[in-house]
């Protein structure tokens, strides 16, 4: 077995690292997910943003403003060297009360101003949303499956992280797991589906979207650190 953080050393990333921003629902499940990722690759730096007044959708818009945006704000969004930042929320009862369209127009919006804040940088998709049906542990179990939960299965778990903790044996590692990320791209962008309005159907999550460009950089790294696992 291999523990990520003993076995191989984290990178300084380079001064033109790609910076991708994460602002998240949750204070342990997805920082400890994402902080796999940080330092495997010197060109990119993976900084997490856990929520701090509230988890809903719009309050992690808010989070984003004023760590992002803002004039006091702790990080700077670098356009020209096509730096993103990702919402990764759950839907929850998000959908239900109207919290996740208005972040996705926040999104699109910040994306339609980049070539207003830098006349030479083209508009691209910078801020995004990557939402999970339930909830971002569906996208830990496309790790190790390639088909849907059954719904008689997961309702007799108290919660769906609850199901997912029963159907990886011995729970998901997060030191050593996440090198399955490709397995979970391909599963995830398989069984991914919305509904005729566009809402992300049950068991799907646009996490592999995310995933995609985490493995756009640390590809080689990702497959030395299988081989060790094998």
């Amino acid at each position: 077995m291999i523990q990520r953080r003993k076995e191989y050393g984290k990178r300084e990333p380079s001064r033109d690292a790609h910076k991708l921003f994460i602002v998240c629902e949750g204070e342990g499940t997805e920082p400890d997910y994402f902080s796999f990722f940080e330092g495997l690759s010197s060109n990119l730096k993976v900084v997490t943003i856990p929520p701090k007044d509230g988890t809903d959708p719009l309050k992690l818009m808010e989070r984003a403003k004023q760590v992002l945006i803002g004039g006091e704000r702790e990080y700077t969004v670098e356009y020209e060297h096509g730096d993103t930042v990702w919402f990764v929320i759950d839907t929850d009862t998000w959908e239900e009360q109207g919290k996740i369209a208005p972040l996705r127009e926040f999104c699109s919006q910040q994306n339609a101003s980049i070539s207003d804040v830098l006349d030479e940088v083209k508009t691209y998709q910078a801020w995004n949303v990557a939402q999970s049906n339930p909830s971002f542990e569906i996208w830990l179990y496309y790790h190790f499956y390639d088909e849907k939960p059954i719904t008689e299965e997961v309702e007799k778990s108290a919660t769906f992280k609850e199901y997912v903790d029963g159907a990886i044996s011995g729970g998901f590692n997060y030191e050593k797991d996440p090198v399955r990320i490709e397995d979970a791209i391909a599963n995830t962008e398989r069984h991914f589906s919305r509904d005729g309005k566009g809402l992300v159907q049950l068991y799907a999550s646009e996490v592999f979207l995310l995933g995609k460009e985490i493995d756009s950089f640390v590809k080689s790294d990702i497959k030395k650190l299988r081989n060790k696992i094998r």
